[in-house]
């Protein structure tokens, strides 16, 4: 029987779902955070994957979900200046595996790294119509006086994860504060964007051409992912003008999957950003659509 390989790390609790919800499906599971518990190997006849009693190989292989890889823990292990080689190095082997799989792949990591950057993003937003609040991306500290005298919003261009060997901070969209000096910013540059007033916000995940769209009524104004938010969540219609625009965005991306974010104030939808492989499991358990299902058909059916 194929088997759908799924790439991810061991505390991925979305895929814990979706594995134990589908028990029909063959799914076989790499956490690339304990990479050293596998037997993982390429030649002229392709890939090979060993763990305990199972495996997958090339000719096996139906279909592939790249996940959330993350590196293994190697302290205590090797010396630490060698961690970052090490991390590379297994990435590369299953990166490598990814990119020269010949089927149906939920989505490669060539395909996501560009459709991801929030540079392209703009570009294509525009190009495809959507509106979207005033923005400026720069590392000059100058430029960014005209958004500190009103109200905007700041965010990190990739993803915003700050970690030594013993912490790890996440840095989310904030408001814009006046009063921060901006100097390290000519080393760092960041995302800003006027602060555009909503009604309710809107997370639409597509799957293929399936969309499943949420209303997304926040406590928070500025971003409702942040801890300790109440939020309200319902199953919404995307407008057929949007939903259209989702489609071109996603096939000038070259992207099967992607979670679009928009801000909605008087009918008018406003172009966030799109996450090329964000979390929906929540959404699911929120308001009941079967985005898991549709998932599962895309990666079976293709």
């Amino acid at each position: 029987m194929d088997k759908i390989l799924i790439v991810t790390s061991s505390y991925d609790k979305t895929c814990d779902y979706i594995i134990n919800k589908y028990k029909s499906i063959d799914f076989f599971r790499l956490d690339l955070d304990r990479f050293s518990k596998y037997s993982v190997s390429f030649t002229n006849s392709g890939f090979d994957i060993k763990h305990e009693e199972e495996s997958i190989c090339e000719s096996t292989c139906l279909s592939i979900y790249y996940r959330k890889p993350s590196s293994e823990n190697l302290n205590e292990v090797i010396e630490h200046k060698y961690h970052p080689f090490a991390h590379k190095e297994a990435y590369s082997i299953i990166e490598g595996i990814v990119e020269s799989f010949d089927g149906v792949c939920l989505t490669k990591p060539s395909v996501m790294r560009p459709a991801g950057n929030k540079i392209q993003q703009a570009k294509l937003a525009n190009k495809v119509g959507f509106e979207m609040p005033d923005y400026l991306v720069t590392n000059n500290a100058d430029l960014v006086e005209l958004y500190k005298s009103e109200k905007a919003i700041v965010k990190p261009l990739s993803v915003g994860v700050i970690q030594d060997e013993k912490t790890k901070e996440f840095v989310q969209t904030n408001l814009l504060d006046s009063s921060i000096e901006l100097n390290a910013l000519k080393y760092s540059p960041a995302y800003f964007q006027r602060y555009q007033a909503k009604d309710f916000e809107v997370r639409a995940t597509l799957v293929g051409k399936e969309a499943f769209v949420v209303k997304i009524v926040s406590q928070n104004s500025v971003d409702w992912r942040k801890a300790d938010n109440k939020i309200n969540y319902s199953v919404c219609e995307m407008p057929k003008g949007i939903y259209k625009k989702c489609i071109e965005f996603m096939k000038q991306s070259n992207m099967c999957f992607g979670c679009f974010d928009f801000i909605v104030k008087n009918d008018n939808w406003y172009f966030l950003e799109m996450n090329v492989n964000g979390q929906w499991a929540w959404l699911e358990f929120e308001t009941g659509l079967d985005i898991s299902g549709s998932i599962v058909r895309y990666l079976s059916d293709n």
